[in-house]
């Protein structure tokens, strides 16, 4: 439970080095130290909640810090050499710069909202420093707060939703030697506020949208290309529907795509169900191999895949256009009575003309 006066606070054993909490409110310009209980035996379990919560959204981006000299960066060192966040009181001129920038995203865009009440969430500002496999990283969040009142003195408290409700997040890691390396930074807005890793975290894109489309693209395909030879027909439709989603303008969550496109499928060959789970997930662990990010904005002449080309015959090549939508709807195989193996063409009339009509047997 979480009380409404600041005190000295109790550093939680296990993986949490420390942890702090600062009430964000916009409307009356405060940025409030809120305690945590040291009888809060949950702190462990709450961290594991966020983390898996943060990354089963899947949508993140890498960035870097602009300059050694941030605020944001400062900070970081600072919590390295003095680990009590709560006690270091830099993590409340952190905070404090929180509410600076929130306040000023406000009164600039408050009035797009859609009630015309305000741009930015409501809630707190969440920061752990905790044990992260062999290093140490630091969490901060923007997550939802409540007001209630105790069962048991009827007075107001304020509490972390159990239910996690995370507005915004930034994951950065320490080396050995205390330096502060990348960040990921995490955003439940279809466009990352600019506001929040841009003006308040003081970072720059590590990659931009261009290499992003390039390297997704190249690398899905070279895992769907590996069904080639045993599952030509899945081949086609899985490299066409993977390309055609490159091609699309505006933002491509990897996570829904890969869902999408490759968990959703349903395989012409029925040898292929029992090995697409396993293909799935190496599509998953694509983005940290192959260095692209997650969430980003389609550059679709960045797709380097142009046509294909299909030797039906000695005398006949048919070529096709790469990332056609429902290409089995326009192109597909049948098997005359006769046995020949025929492939079928929708085409318009004009072309349709071009050749000699039979009538199928």
């Amino acid at each position: 439970m979480l009380a409404e006066n600041p005190q000295e606070i109790v550093q939680q054993p296990g993986r949490i080095i420390s942890t702090v909490l600062h009430q964000i409110d916009v409307e009356s310009k405060s940025s409030t130290l809120i305690e945590i209980s040291s009888a809060n035996t949950d702190l462990e379990s709450y961290l594991d909640d966020l983390l898996s919560e943060i990354h089963s959204k899947e949508q993140k981006r890498s960035y870097d810090f602009v300059r050694e000299t941030t605020e944001f960066y400062n900070a970081l060192s600072s919590y390295w050499g003095n680990q009590d966040l709560q006690a270091n009181t830099v993590s409340t001129n952190l905070a404090e710069r929180l509410l600076d920038k929130e306040v000023n995203a406000d009164a600039k865009y408050g009035h797009l909202g859609a009630s015309g009440a305000g741009h930015v969430k409501k809630g707190s500002y969440l920061q752990f420093l905790y044990r992260d496999a062999d290093s140490i990283s630091y969490l901060g969040v923007k997550i939802e707060h409540q007001t209630f009142l105790d069962e048991e003195d009827f007075r107001k408290k304020i509490g972390i939703s159990i239910a996690n409700k995370v507005y915004k997040a930034c994951k950065a890691f320490f080396d050995t030697a205390g330096v502060p390396q990348s960040v990921f930074v995490y955003d439940t807005n279809t466009k990352p506020s600019v506001y929040w890793w841009s003006e308040f975290l003081e970072l720059k894109e590590l990659r931009n949208d261009s290499h992003n489309t390039r390297e997704a693209s190249k690398s899905v395909l070279r895992v769907v290309d590996k069904l080639k030879k045993d599952h030509p027909a899945d081949h086609t439709i899985l490299r066409n529907s993977a390309i055609s989603s490159f091609k699309q303008k505006g933002e491509l969550k990897y996570d829904e795509f890969i869902h999408d496109t490759f968990e959703n499928y349903e395989p012409e060959d029925p040898a292929l169900v029992e090995k697409l789970p396993k293909i799935v997930e190496q599509l998953k662990k694509l983005p940290e191999k192959r260095d692209f990010d997650t969430r980003f904005n389609l550059v679709p002449s960045e797709v380097p895949f142009k046509k294909s080309t299909y030797k039906l015959s000695q005398e006949i090549t048919l070529t096709i256009e790469d990332g056609i939508e429902n290409i089995h709807d326009k192109v597909w195989s049948e098997r005359a009575a006769d046995g020949r193996h025929l492939v079928v063409i929708d085409s318009s009339e004009k072309e349709f003309n071009r050749f000699k009509e039979k009538v199928r047997t």
